[in-house]
């Protein structure tokens, strides 16, 4: 369906294909965080541990399951300890109408490795989990021993102009995640206005190891503008979906009215984040930061096994470079 090349964008790599054959590759598990349940991932592997910071999706069950990430996580586990924990709504994790949001998300991850007994973590993800990662970053670095990001940390609402809110609001709800809308946006719209500190804390210093991979054509951390250029706007206005009528006539509103159009375009490149964002990572994590740029675009290339084995050999050999 044409509405799933909006996660294309907001997403990397994510796949919609489902596979029938379960995986040996690892053991579902559950931790007991007290206030709620989180169930996790274990692929083992005895060297340092690496948590897989969930993003907007499970790829575990459900529409987005693929096991393509599993191997990927099982090689990962020859030279670390692999965990993937998901996010509270998601599998076995407790459903809650609260704590969507950025900070509580992080503490339910440090309350999952004081459940394991882990001192130090390297983390793992892209956005949003690149939200919790640099928020723990700021203000427990302590409990880290590296960070590996996809891409710049992103910002779901890059300012908090009404139109944008609204479009936020609307897009988000075309996951196929979950068929209660409400919840996805919910899940969405509780981190919507995380700002990492660095960006208006010029003397913030981070002193945790960390990676990033950039690609060069799409380093911008203004993912609604880039949907907003990609034609999702026009995409959205065609598709009918059943409980998506109103979301429909959101876009089909937007696309006839050139001055709320307009509008909208004008407060995405005003609001664009891109250029603090990048400016804070290289000042925040200074000599700590190593950029992995992708100029032979890898991913979009040769595809996700290539990209995901690209990504494979410089996460192992940042291993020499972590806290131990």
């Amino acid at each position: 369906m044409k509405y799933f090349i909006l996660f294309a964008i907001c997403i990397l790599f994510s796949s919609i294909t489902a596979y029938s054959q379960e995986s040996l590759d690892y053991e579902s598990k559950v931790a007991d965080l007290g206030e709620i349940q989180m169930e996790y991932m274990d692929f083992g592997g005895d060297g340092p541990v690496l948590i897989w910071v969930q993003d907007f999706h499970n790829y575990f069950e459900g529409p987005y399951k693929d096991p393509r990430y599993y191997s990927f996580f099982k090689e990962l586990s020859t030279e670390y300890r692999v965990l993937a924990p998901l996010r509270c709504g998601y599998g076995k994790s407790t459903e809650r109408k609260w704590g969507y949001d950025v900070a509580t998300q992080s503490m339910d991850l440090l309350h999952f490795m004081d459940a394991l007994k882990i001192d130090k973590a390297v983390l793992y993800g892209r956005v949003p989990g690149n939200q919790e990662m640099t928020w723990i970053a700021e203000y427990h670095p302590e409990r880290l021993s590296g960070l590996i990001y996809i891409g710049n940390p992103t910002l779901i609402v890059e300012c908090s102009r009404p139109e944008i809110i609204e479009y936020v609001e609307n897009w988000c709800v075309y996951t196929p995640d979950f068929s209660d809308k409400e919840k996805m946006r919910r899940i969405v719209l509780s981190r919507a206005l995380w700002r990492p500190n660095f960006i208006s804390d010029s003397l913030k210093r981070i002193d945790v190891p960390s990676i990033r991979f950039i690609h060069p054509k799409r380093n911008s951390t203004n993912q609604n503008l880039e949907m907003f250029k990609s034609g999702i706007v026009e995409e959205l206005s065609k598709e009918s979906i059943p409980g998506k009528e109103e979301e429909q006539r959101y876009f089909q509103d937007l696309l006839q009215d050139s001055i709320r159009y307009e509008k909208l375009h004008k407060s995405l490149i005003e609001c664009n984040p891109s250029g603090a964002i990048e400016e804070g990572m290289k000042r925040a994590f200074g000599k700590n930061l190593i950029t992995i740029w992708d100029e032979n675009e890898v991913f979009f290339e040769t595809g996700l096994e290539a990209y995901l084995q690209w990504e494979l050999k410089n996460i192992l050999a940042f291993k020499s470079k972590i806290k131990q």
